[in-house]
This record gives structure tokens, sequence and C-alpha cells, in this order.
């Protein structure tokens, strides 16, 4: 006996639907975009943290969900400002289309860092993207901060990041 056309496409729908109800629905559950102004700071930068990885670490969100992440060397980046830092983001985003690993100066440091511009998407209640990890990078987003979530070989990283507001 076959099944009529309708009906498959029917019951291929329905089960799409019931089983994959996070991605559709999770961007609406994010709030805003004013949510993602400014960038987030690492917690940690300018201590032992960016001692070990010599790196002062920032988050940007852009329009049509691209992200950045900006590496600036430390020691140097203990004398950065925030407004700077926002800059830097913007100038790296102006170079390039797509994804993108671009080290310079952008016109406004004395010393090289990279930034890592990429696509991110939805799953559930995070934030998904490419990070040059094992496997992708999730965001779980907070009140005035959030947590970068990378995996690892035996457990997962959990970084915390504190929103910086910026013009």
């Amino acid at each position: 006996m076959r099944i009529p056309i309708v009906k498959a496409a029917f019951v291929c729908t329905l089960i799409a639907i019931i089983s994959f109800p996070g991605i559709s629905l999770s961007a609406p559950l994010l709030g805003s975009e004013g949510d993602l102004r400014g960038h987030f700071s690492r917690e940690g930068n300018s201590s032992s943290s960016s001692k070990t990885t010599r790196n002062n670490i920032y988050i940007k969100f852009f329009p049509e969900r691209w992200i950045g992440m900006l590496f600036i060397p430390y020691p140097y980046a203990t004398s950065v400002e925030p407004e700077v830092v926002t800059r830097v983001f913007e100038a790296a985003k102006k170079q390039t289309s797509g994804s993108a690993y671009i080290k310079g100066k952008f016109g406004h440091l004395a010393e090289l860092a990279t930034v890592h511009i990429e696509r991110y998407g939805y799953l559930e209640d995070r934030i998904v993207f490419e990070c040059g990890s094992l496997a992708p990078c999730t965001i779980k987003l907070a009140d005035g901060s959030l947590e970068l979530i990378k995996p690892g070989v035996i457990n997962e990283h959990i970084i915390r990041y504190l929103q910086i507001d910026t013009p």
C-alpha cells in the first residue's frame, strides 16, 4: 500500500517541527540586538589569564549574525582603552565580507593584534559559532555578561566575559 505524497509530506513536516523546535524558535528567545551592544571583555583580562595566554581577548557581535574575537597582546593590551577596542573591531569588519582571521594594527593600535570574524547561529538558548576548537563554541548570554563554552578533549572550558558599553 502506498502512502499518498500529501500525507507523507505532512508527516515529515510534523516530525521536523516536533523534533527540532529549538532551532526554529530559539532566535527570538535571546532578546533584541540591544543585548549585544558594545563589546565583551574576558574576565581575567590584564591578570594571570592574560599572562598565560599572552592576550587580552574581546568579543563583539555585528549585524547580520557576525561575531568577532579580538586578541590584543599582553601586556600592551593593558594600555588600550575600551573605545579603541570597539574602533578596532569596526575597522577589522570593514576589511572582510566573510569569515576571516585578520592581523594588523587597524589604524588604532601600536602593536599587531588578531581578529577572528565568523558567522554565528542559534541553537536552543545559545549562540553557536566556529572558534578554531575541536567543535563549535557556544555562548550563553546573561545580564551584562556572557559565558563562552569551548569544547575540550576532557571537559568544556567556560570563560566569562563582561559587557563593556561603548558609544
